[in-house]
This record gives C-alpha cells, structure tokens and sequence, in this order.
C-alpha cells in the first residue's frame, strides 16, 4: 500500500491518476564526427559547440542520400575539404542543395511545429473530464491530495449533489491528519454554498425541494445551525404569500376587483422572488381577464334587452365565450340560464300574438346545455294547439284542447297547458251563448233583439269570445234605435221640407246623442240651422252693406255687428266690417292730415305727408292720401327755393324735410347738391 506521504507520487491534473516517477532524462550525446572521420571546422558548424542537439541539416542530408544516390555526398561539400581549382566550375545546385542551404528557415519552422504540437497535448490533456476517473479510484487507498482534488471536481460542478460528493469525499479524512484545517474549511465553504442553492431553490417557488436539500447539509456544519432558522422564515414567508393569494381569489370569485387587486399588491413585499413575479403576473392577469369577462357579461345583458331574437342569439353567444376557470363563470352560467327562459318567455308572447314562426325560432336559440328540452317540447306542443285554434270556430278549440290533453302531469309546462285548456274551453262556451243569442235575434223584432242582446251578455268579459259577441251587440242595439229613431228623423225632415225649419230643428234633437240614427241627425240639424240664420241674418248683412256703399260707414259697422259669432253669416259680417273699420282709419288718418297741412308751413307739411302715408292701401282714400302727399312734398321744394335766393342754410334745412318715397324727394336732393357747393365758408354751419 502506497504512503500518504510518498514523495514517489507527483500532484498531476485532477482526475487522472498516478504512476512512479519518471527517471530524469539523459543528456544527448555529442555529435558525432564527421563520416570521414575528420573533426569538425568550427567556422562550418551550424551550431555553437556545445552539447548534441538535432541537426536539421543532417538529418537532411542523410535523409536526402538515401533517397537520391546522385544527391553529392556529405564529403563533396565544399566546407569538408580543400577548394580545388575544379571547384570553380561546379554545376548548378540541385533542389536538395538548394533546401539544405537554407537550413535556418527550416529549423525555426520545425521547432515552431513542435512546439505546437505540444501545446496542443498539454490542452488536451487538461480538458479530459476528472470526473469519470475520480469515480473510478479506489478510495480506501487514495491519498488525501487525491480526495482533495477530486473533492474540488465535485465542488466545481456548482451543483448540490457535486457538493455534497464532494464534503462526503473529505469528510472519512481523520480528526488529525494534517490537511485536517484545510478540509474542514472547504467542508464549511461547500455547506454554505449548498444553503445558498436551497434559498435560490426556494426563490424560484420550489419550497419542498429547498428544504429537501437544506435538509441534507451535515449536520456538524455551521450552515446546518441555520437550516431550521431558515426553513421556518421560507415556511412562514410561503403561508403568509398563499394567504395573501388565496384572499386575492376569494375577492375575485366576488367580483371584488379593486379589493382582490390590493392584495395583489401585497404580493411584491413577500420575501420570495416566486411570488413577486410569477405568481404575482397570474393573480394580476386573472384579475384583468376576469374584469374583461364581466364587461363582456354587462354587453350581453344589455344586448338581451333589447328582446330580439338577434339580441339574445348575440348575448348568448358572449356569455357562452366565457372560459370555466374564469371567476366570472357562475355567474356567466346564470345569466345564461335566465337568457333560456327569457326566450321561453319571448316564445309564449310571440305565441300569443299569433306568431308561429317566431316562437319556433325562439325556441331553437335556446342552448341545449340548460336543460330546457321538456320545456320547449311543451312549448312546441302549444304552438301546434295554437295554430288550430287561430283556425276559428268551435272546430278548431276543440282541436286544440285534445292537442293539448297530451301534455301529462308530469311534464314541467303542465299548468300553463290546463290554464290554456280552461281559456279554450270558456271561448267553446261563449261561442255557444252567442250562436244561441243569434238564434234568438233572428226574428228582428225590437222584443227579440233587446232578448238576444240578453243573452250575449251572459259572456263574460274576460271570454275570448266576449269581442264578437260586444261586436254583435252594437249591431242589434243599432238595429233596435233604428227601429226606434227613424220616424222621428223622418218628421223632421218632413217639417224641413215644409219650411219650418226651426220645428224640424227641435224633432231631430229628439234623437239623443250616441244613437244609432244621432250623426243623420245632427248632420241635418247643421244643415237646417244655417239655412234658418241665413234667412235671419241676411236682411241685417244686406242693410250694412248698403250703408257702407252710401259712405256711412260706421252705420255700417254698427248693423253687421249685429249679427252674433258663431251663426252661419258671423265670418262673412267680420271680413266686411274689417274692411270698413280700414276705411274709416283711412279718412280719419286724410282728414288729420288735411288739418295739418293748413298752416302751410315746410314742418306742417313734412307731418301732413306722414300722416298721409299711414291711409291703407284697401282704403278708398288711399288714392286721394297720395295725390295730397305728392302735392304737399312739391310744396316744401317750393318753398325752399324760395328761401334760397335770401339764406341758403335755411334752404337746405327746408329742403331736407321733403319725405322720401315722394315725387319731390329726388329733385330735392339735386337742389340740396347745388346749394350746399354754393355755400361759402362763412355759410356753413359750424365755421368762423
């Protein structure tokens, strides 16, 4: 067995083992002399004396004898022996001669080739992996260097299994061997580094597997005194991160964003990179998809609003989209199963009102996942009943009912069936009242209408039959207030005819209002009174109209006014006496103007003028109004020419008061021009 301490074994790579030492090698030899055996020239060696070494150009001249025999021998060099005068002469160097000549060149490149060549063994050899032959020692004889080398493999694996192989390698050393302290250092080093895995283990979210290798650290190691501090900080930091977690996911199961979001944020001081990366991104990106999915709930309850089939078919389609892992998936379930009997609810409207087809499309929208197949079979049912009963008669009730009698107890729309069934069976029966009610009211006679009117009436109003038996009954109570009426309208107008119009008024009021006969009535009565006013009323209209066309007017006004609002000549008696009121304005308005002009003075006249201007246009006087105005406007020119010849200013002043919309307001202006150029500075008013 080899000593620990034998000096026969040498440290060499790690992982390869060792052998005895290599003898030292022996110096070469000395070159030897020349084949002639003369000694060799110094001037012509190619080396400094010394000891042997590999002679490039040796070699290469023996190598090249033995290839060529008419290659010139050593011995025909011309360094070996006396120059002759023959030597003078020589042919041309061969390809060996010319090759041996350079001899440096070549034994620099073969010595860099060499030296290469051993680079490359000596890389190679470190490269070779330790540990496949570290695993092949026999370790009860392996020297503590060995175990030390090989424990550094293990180590540099950077891996817990290479560090714990490697403590396990150094730890069967003795309590006093000598490397003991050096051990027991690198023991302390490899411990802690394995303590430092478990923590990036544990940092990584794998919390079993970091205590599964902080548990393997040995125990007698100062990284072992901290493995049960530490597991209980990694134990309590992953409670307190899944506490944290699992609150966040019961706020988002209660649609509780903002709350489940908080506590997100709560994740980011946990001591655990895992949790405030990874699973901090999960809880954020189900809170985020989980608000998506209730906007996409609240766009399908409100498309389902619209109670279209195109709406729920839209609706179903988004809450259906809804993943089950979502928190939201509940209550999308939910509104999914209200959406179902909303279209069962949609079907029986469509049904009631007399629309098949839709109530069938109704019933195919709805999902087959809810479970609703007994449902829309009975629905399907009814609508088949429906359609025989919307064909009329007691026939197609009667169909309807036995199609309805297959609709069993135990089926879920069984009520709605019988509640249909005893609606169908009370119009039967109300249909059956107003046939016998016919049967009653064929005579004519007013005794067996008023009987038939009866026996209608026995329907009640919540029969579906009650709608034509009302329609019935109006037709007879007509029949009976014809029967009734008609002598007295026939008076009326008999009396009408004689005319005595104000009698035959009073017999058709007879006829009270709502009668069968009381619009004939009233429309002769309207006839009757206009006729009876135009007669009462004419004389007066007549008589005003003469006044006014004798110029008294206000007579005039006074006559018509008689005649009160409201009768047949009212609006013809106010049209004519507006138009007489307008020509009394008119002569008031000429006459005030008149007055005026009298004085005869530039401002008088400018004031007849407007109020000349003021007659109406539908007033007789108006032509008279504007032949007074232009006069009276040439009047005020007049005047102002005759004041220009004495004072201008005053001219000017005169002429600016001619109204316009006169025939003198244009020549006016022309005068105005002329005088106000001849008005000198003094003249102008506002100057020196």
């Amino acid at each position: 067995m080899a000593s620990e301490h034998d000096t026969s074994e040498r440290p060499i790579h790690p992982g390869l083992t060792k052998g005895p030492a290599r003898p030292m090698a022996v110096p070469p030899a000395p070159v030897p002399t020349d084949p002639r055996g003369l000694p060799p020239r110094a001037p012509n060696l190619p080396f400094p004396p010394g000891p042997a070494r590999y002679d490039p150009l040796a070699d290469l001249r023996q190598r090249a004898g033995k290839e060529d025999h008419n290659t010139p021998q050593p011995e025909d060099f011309p360094g070996d022996r006396p120059a002759a005068p023959e030597d003078l002469y020589q042919p041309r160097p061969t390809l060996t001669q010319r090759l041996a000549s350079s001899w440096p060149i070549w034994s620099v490149g073969l010595l860099v080739a060499v030296m290469g060549v051993g680079t490359l063994s000596a890389v190679s050899l470190f490269r070779i992996p330790n540990l496949p032959n570290c695993r092949a020692i026999f370790w009860p004889t392996a020297s503590a260097t060995t175990r030390l080398q090989c424990a550094d493999a293990y180590a540099g694996q950077g891996t817990v299994d290479g560090y714990l192989d490697a403590i396990a390698l150094l730890e069967s050393l003795p309590s006093d061997h000598p490397l003991r302290s050096e051990v027991d250092q690198r023991i302390e080093t490899w411990s802690e580094k394995v303590l430092d895995l478990a923590e990036k283990t544990f940092q990584a979210g794998e919390l079993a597997e970091a205590i599964a290798i902080a548990g393997r650290i040995p125990n007698h190691t100062a990284a072992a005194q901290l493995v049960s501090q530490r597991v209980s900080e990694w134990n309590q930091t992953w409670q307190e991160a899944e506490a944290i977690y699992q609150a966040a996911e019961a706020d988002l199961k209660k649609l509780a964003f903002q709350d489940a979001f908080s506590k997100a944020i709560q994740l980011l001081e946990v001591n655990n990179t895992h949790w405030k990366t990874v699973k901090y991104d999960e809880l954020t990106a189900k809170i985020s998809a989980a608000r998506e999915e209730l906007n996409q709930l609240g766009k399908a309850k409100e498309l389902a609003r619209r109670r279209t089939l195109k709406g729920m078919q839209e609706a179903l389609a988004l809450a259906q989209g809804i993943d089950s892992q979502s928190p939201v998936y509940g209550e999308a379930q939910s509104v999914i199963r209200e959406f179902g009997h909303d279209l069962l609810d949609m079907a029986e409207t469509a049904l009631e009102n007399r629309d098949a087809a839709a109530a069938g499309q109704m019933l195919g929208a709805i999902p087959a996942s809810l479970g609703l197949g007994a449902e829309i079979a009975d629905m399907r049912t009814f609508i088949d009943a429906s359609q025989l009963a919307w064909q009329g008669g007691i026939t197609g009730l009667e169909g309807a009912i036995v199609r309805l009698q297959s609709v069993s107890a135990d089926r879920p729309l069984y009520g709605k069936a019988q509640g249909l069934m005893r609606r169908w069976q009370a119009e039967v029966e109300g249909r059956n009242q107003l046939e016998w009610a016919r049967q009653v009211a064929l005579p004519g006679t007013i005794a067996d209408l008023q009987a038939a009117i009866i026996e209608a009436q026995k329907i009640s109003h919540s029969n579906a039959a009650w709608d034509d038996a009302e329609a019935q009954i109006d037709r007879w109570r007509g029949q009976i207030e014809t029967t009734e009426d008609q002598p007295i309208l026939s008076q009326a107008q008999a009396q009408a005819q004689a005319g005595d119009l104000a009698s035959a008024i009073a017999t058709a009021r007879q006829i009270g209002p709502g009668r069968a006969l009381s619009g004939q009535a009233r429309e002769n009565i309207s006839q009757w009174r206009t006729s009876l006013q135009r007669a009462e009323d004419g004389p007066l209209l007549e008589q005003a109209r003469q006044l006014a066309a004798q110029g008294r007017l206000s007579e005039a006004i006074a006559v018509a006014s008689r005649i009160g609002a409201g009768r047949a000549l009212s609006d013809e008696a106010q049209s004519n006496i507006q138009t007489w009121r307008g020509q009394v304005q008119g002569q008031l308005q000429l006459q005030s103007a008149y007055q005026t002009a009298q004085t005869g003075t530039a401002t008088a006249l400018a004031e007849a003028v407007r109020l000349a201007q003021q007659v109406p246009e539908s007033s007789p006087q108006h032509a008279e109004a504007v032949e007074a105005l232009t006069r009276w406007s040439w009047d005020i020119l007049r005047l102002a020419e005759t004041e220009a010849a004495v004072n201008p200013s005053r001219a000017i002043a005169i002429a600016e008061t001619v109204p316009t919309k006169t025939e003198a307001y244009a020549q006016a202006q022309l005068r105005l021009r002329e005088w106000r150029a001849a008005l000198t500075p003094q003249d102008k008013p506002g100057l020196p």
